[in-house]
């Protein structure tokens, strides 16, 4: 039984086989038998919705005051009975002319197209087989764009999610996420003074490129004083280098992993003659990590 129905009458039935119907009928809801169980005692058979109900009122009691109620399933001879009825659909003042069997009826109106649905922006009933086309279409639906989140109705989408509308509430919502991402890195840095205040002895180690060791041989090695810090992967840096004066490179970096220098854009040292293994002066000088 569909949920729109809370009893099977038995003026939805096309045919009458020559029985009496009221063996047909549950004696709670007085309605056509519907997936109909019955009482092991006194073989009184019940709708099963109905049962159920009257169980969490009366518990364990039959309807017919017999000392227990134990279920079993309805008599054969009911079933069969039941099995010969051809049924109206429930939606038949809705349009559906559908004739089904007793056994076929469940599964009919659970399928029917002429069930009626409310649609949730005129809150008019529609039936179930226009009720696509109708969402389709009716102005007073809530659309959300996926960009920039605005909710707004059908007929509004003109004016209330132009191309500047859209990108100024995209800018708004960027806006609202810095504020939360500064929030949490505000207090992530609260947690950590309140770990230094614990314990003093956690040190702030600030490393520069001074620090390191230099030479061909060495850049792939880590300095002893660091190597019981943890290292993670760092960006690519590329800087130009000023001729004749000394130069600091000062990069944010933390967690340094592996390291590797590489030059680029140099030329011989005035005072170098032309040398072998003379000074170079660097033009360039870029800073990576390696795998």
């Amino acid at each position: 039984m569909t949920s729109q129905q809370k009893h099977l009458s038995s003026e939805r039935i096309l045919s009458i086989p020559k029985v009496d119907i009221d063996d047909l009928e549950c004696s709670i809801c007085r309605g056509l038998l519907w997936k109909p169980v019955a009482c092991q005692s006194c073989e009184t058979s019940f709708c099963s919705t109905c049962i159920n109900q009257w169980l969490i009122d009366h518990p364990k009691h039959c309807p017919n005051r017999c000392e227990t109620y134990i279920e079993r399933k309805c008599p054969p001879f009911i079933a069969k009975l039941l099995a010969q009825l051809n049924m109206k659909c429930f939606y038949q003042s809705h349009g559906c002319d559908q004739v089904t069997s007793y056994e076929e009826l469940d599964k009919h109106e659970i399928e029917c197209g002429f069930q009626p649905r409310q649609c949730s922006g005129c809150k008019s009933e529609i039936l179930k087989k226009n009720f696509d086309n109708h969402m389709g279409t009716c102005p007073l639906i809530d659309l959300k764009c996926q960009t920039c989140k605005l909710i707004f109705k059908r007929a509004d989408f003109n004016q209330k999610h132009t191309e500047i509308i859209c990108l100024k509430e995209q800018i708004r919502l960027l806006q609202n996420e810095s504020k939360e991402y500064k929030h949490e890195i505000h207090e992530l840095n609260l947690q950590l003074d309140e770990m230094r205040i614990i314990h003093p002895k956690i040190p702030i180690i600030k490393i520069t490129f001074n620090d390191l060791q230099g030479g061909a041989d060495s850049v792939y090695c880590i300095p002893v004083q660091y190597r019981e810090l943890t290292w993670t992967k760092i960006k690519k840096h590329t800087i130009i280098l000023l001729f004749g004066k000394p130069q600091f490179i000062l990069l944010h970096w933390k967690d340094i992993d592996k390291i590797t220098f590489e030059s680029s854009g140099g030329t011989a040292h005035p005072d170098s003659d032309n040398r072998l293994g003379s000074q170079v002066i660097l033009t360039q000088i870029t800073i990576d990590t390696f795998e």
